[in-house]
Formats: C-alpha cells, structure tokens, sequence
C-alpha cells in the first residue's frame, strides 16, 4: 500500500476519526474502543490515528463516555444542532489541525471500524478525495420500508445532481483527504451526507464507495424521520446557491423566458389565423416573465462571479 499523499505530493501521516453522537452514552464507549483497535493497522500504512467525538448538545453523559474509553479530542456543543453541524465541527477541527485524511463513522455502534482501512485504501492509492461506505453489500438486516424507499429516492436525486454511480447516498461513515478539508463546505445542520456529495461534485473532486458492514442499531434512536426530505431538500438547494449559484437560477431564468416566448408566439399565430384582435393580447403577462427571467439570470451570474471570486 502505497503512503498517503494529497494531489502536490506532500506525505501525510495524521488521519482524523470523527464520530458525532448525540446521547450516545451507552455505545459511544464501545465504538471508540473499536476504532482504537485499527491505530496497528493504520500505523502500517505510516498513518497516525487520533480520535475526535463531536458530542452535539447530548443530555447524558456521553462526552463523559467519549474520554472514558480514550478519545483523544471531545468536542461539546452548547445544544443540539444536528448531525450536520456535528460533523461539520469535526471537519474543521480536522482542517485546523492539519489531518490528512478524515474519516467520519456514527456514534451508535452500527458501523464496524474494522472497515476504516478498507475505506481509506482509495485516498491511499490517490485514486479518490471523496469515499464514501456502500451499506447494501453487507448490511446485517433489513431495513425498514420507509428508510428503503427514502434512501432509493435520494440516491436517484444524488446520481442526477452529481451524475456520479452513487450506490448508497447515505451511508454513515465516509473519508476524506486533505484536498477536500480544505475546502470542505456544509452550510446545513441537520444532515451533511448529501451536502459532502453536492459539495465535492460541485468541487471538483474524485469519488468512490467500497462495501461497508452495517448492523441493527441496539441503543439511542435514529434522528432519521419523515420529516428528513423536507429538511435535507431545502439544504441541497441552498448549497447549490451558495456554491454554484448559476446552476439554480440560470434553469430558472430560462423557465421564465421561454414560458414568456411560448405565450408571445401562441398569441401571435392566433392574431395572423384571426382569433385575436391584437397581435399579444397579454402583454404585461409576457413582459413581466421576460423581465423576471432577465433579472434571476442576470443574478445568478452576478452570484457566480462573485463565488468564484471570493472561493
């Protein structure tokens, strides 16, 4: 195996496990000890391990937990914000902190840490910034209806939006190098792994998913709700703003312009066969969309440029 290095060639030997959890007393202590039993492994590939639990406003005593069992950093949020701001804390402490590579896993014990060597393997061999775990291979149960459906949804809307061959859009537990550290972007809070694909798409940068383990949760309970799309989709949409925002209001402009043309030219040809007394009968309605569609597109350009400005 080849020694971890980011795209200017320079060796890094610091990898980041972050695991946001929320009241996670009962199993935050076991899947610290279980990431602790990979530093030999990782130690063989010339990477230094450390430990970071992003304790997100917990109520128990789950920070408590976290260095109990040997976590080497605790992160504890004032209250609880979501998980997406939980690992947003943990990326920017790994930024911070100069870490080459960044693993991310849950705090309840449903991923097996035994696959953090697996999953890094890509970013070793500068094959990908971005890995992300495929829970279908070798997931341990069956998942709920819902949950099925769900992840069958925003796995499509993820392929769509990145056009690249997502297999699992949510699995828990993905890496990422340096390269993407450093730019690394989630502006939502309640979930972060469709912002962390969008963001690295939008970015630029390389993906992959390897087979990940994936069993029954056995403590705590999920924050995943029927309210998830409804919050997950205004997140994507305001990345895509934030990060690229021609890619929103360029379709939108053109939705506009051509609603405009097509009402002008229907009005038109009724005018020449002889329904209509006037050549555009709704003329405020065709210059108000044409207007409106000049305006978002001129925004959005205004917005890209000023992205790319200041990115």
């Amino acid at each position: 195996m080849s020694q971890p290095s980011d795209p200017a060639g320079r060796h890094s030997e610091s990898l980041l496990v972050i695991i946001p959890a929320f009241n996670e007393e009962e199993s935050i202590g076991g899947v610290v000890a279980g990431v602790r039993e990979c530093a030999g492994r990782l130690a063989e590939s010339g990477l230094r391990m450390q430990v970071c639990v992003v304790d997100d406003g917990s109520t128990d005593d789950t920070a408590g937990a976290a260095r109990e069992a040997g976590a080497d950093h605790v992160l504890v949020h004032g209250r609880n914000f979501g998980c997406g701001a939980a690992v947003r804390s943990g990326l920017l402490y790994g930024r911070q902190h100069g870490s080459g590579i960044a693993v991310k896993l849950d705090g309840d014990g449903q991923h097996d840490p035994a696959d953090i060597p697996e999953l890094i393997r890509p970013i070793l061999e500068d094959r990908a910034d971005v890995v992300y775990g495929n829970r279908f291979p070798r997931i341990t149960y069956r998942m709920p209806f819902v949950r099925r459906v769900g992840n069958a949804l925003f796995r499509s809307l993820m392929r769509w939006l990145t056009h690249w061959d997502v297999k699992d859009s949510q699995p828990g537990m993905f890496a990422v190098n340096d390269a993407y550290l450093k730019v690394s972007f989630i502006p939502g809070d309640y979930n972060y792994t469709q912002q962390v694909l969008l963001d690295a798409y939008l970015k630029g940068m390389r993906f992959e998913q390897t087979p990940i383990a994936f069993s029954r949760r056995e403590a705590g309970e999920s924050f995943v709700s029927l309210k998830y799309p409804f919050k997950v989709l205004p997140q994507i949409l305001l990345l895509m703003v934030l990060v690229r925002p021609l890619k929103v209001f360029l379709p939108v402009a053109a939705l506009f312009l051509v609603a405009a043309g097509v009402i002008f030219l229907v009005e038109l040809g009724l005018w020449f066969a002889g329904y209509m007394a006037r050549p555009v009968e709704n003329t405020n309605l065709v210059l108000g969309l044409a207007m409106f569609g000049l305006n978002t597109g001129f925004f959005g350009l205004l917005a890209e440029i000023v992205v790319r400005r200041t990115s």
